[in-house]
């Protein structure tokens, strides 16, 4: 009889499954549903969607729910003592005979990326979080805090910095930038304060800001100063959030990866150079490293690794 591990990545607006065999970690068959984000969703929403993820995962690879012995979910906002029990509660209606561990979705992004639970992940998409373990297994985390208090290195700390610099330089606060031409031209508008009525139309919105991160990146690669030191001091605040965790973790030994993640740092090479840079000048000797699996993979890896510990 096949023994199965289940891996997922629980997003805000896609949840990620992938199912394997618990002997090697082979991924068989992946599948994609809607959000499983409790803090976001009725509970129903999340139920039909993780049943509809189990069935389908088992449906491709001809299993029955008594043939997996593990399930890792990794998801943002399981960190709360009461989210656990609810997850594993959840599970167990569709895997009763399953172990079952809700995790940080950043473990199973660092687990993907460096292939071992040991390192820092650093997650630069809409918002922004840094996040370690080290080989005794002690945890520590950097921002994360949100738009509001953080996020930091982000894509919505880069777009709203844009917007402002639009804004700074249209006043002539500052020296002309190309920025304001670029997002105006985004918007197709005529004049800045179009930005405002922009702005208090979408309320603020976070995604929506940080969409426009790529307009820095790409004043950025026209020669505009202001774009490349936004960038630069943004890339620089990732750094230090590195730093403190490594200073909590790996104090006197920099000999660990840094696995990079979130579109800004994966998809901008620019930008994974500048922190790259930085990374050298202040922890020489870790290593930085684009992911080497994807984070529902790492789920899976994850999976096993639990598997070896007692239940």
């Amino acid at each position: 009889m096949r023994r199965y591990v289940i891996g997922v990545d629980g997003g805000g607006t896609k949840t990620l499954g992938a199912i394997a065999l618990a002997t090697d970690g082979v991924v068989l068959a992946q599948n994609e549903v809607g959000s499983t984000n409790h803090h976001s969703n009725p509970i129903e929403f999340v139920r039909g969607n993780l049943e509809a993820l189990f069935n389908n995962l088992l449906h491709a690879v001809g299993g029955k729910p008594e043939d997996v012995d593990m399930v890792c979910l990794g998801m943002a906002g399981v960190d709360r003592p009461e989210d656990k029990p609810l997850i594993r509660g959840l599970v167990s209606q569709f895997l009763p005979s399953a172990r079952c561990e809700p995790v940080n979705d950043a473990i199973i992004a660092l687990m993907g990326g460096a292939l071992k639970p040991l390192g820092v992940i650093v997650i630069a998409g809409t918002g922004s979080i840094a996040f370690g373990v080290n080989g005794a297994g002690e945890r520590a985390r950097a921002g994360g805090w949100g738009n509001v208090l953080g996020d930091e290195g982000s894509g919505y700390a880069i777009g709203l910095r844009g917007l402002r610099a639009a804004m700074r330089s249209a006043d002539g606060r500052i020296a002309p930038t190309a920025l304001k031409d670029i997002i105006l031209k985004h918007f197709n508008f005529d004049r800045v304060e179009q930005i405002l009525g922009w702005v208090k139309e979408n309320q603020g919105s976070k995604a929506e800001i940080a969409a426009l991160s790529r307009l820095v990146f790409e004043a950025h690669a026209a020669g505009d100063a202001l774009a490349t030191e936004i960038l630069q001091g943004e890339a620089a605040e990732l750094v230090m959030a590195v730093k403190a965790i490594a200073g909590k973790l790996f104090p006197g030994n920099n000999d660990f990866p840094i696995v990079v993640a979130g579109g800004n740092l994966r998809k901008s090479k620019a930008y994974f150079e500048m922190f790259e840079a930085g990374i050298g000048k202040e922890l020489p000797g870790a290593r930085v490293l684009q992911p080497q699996r994807e984070p529902v993979e790492g789920a899976v890896l994850y999976a096993i690794e639990l598997m070896k510990q007692p239940a």
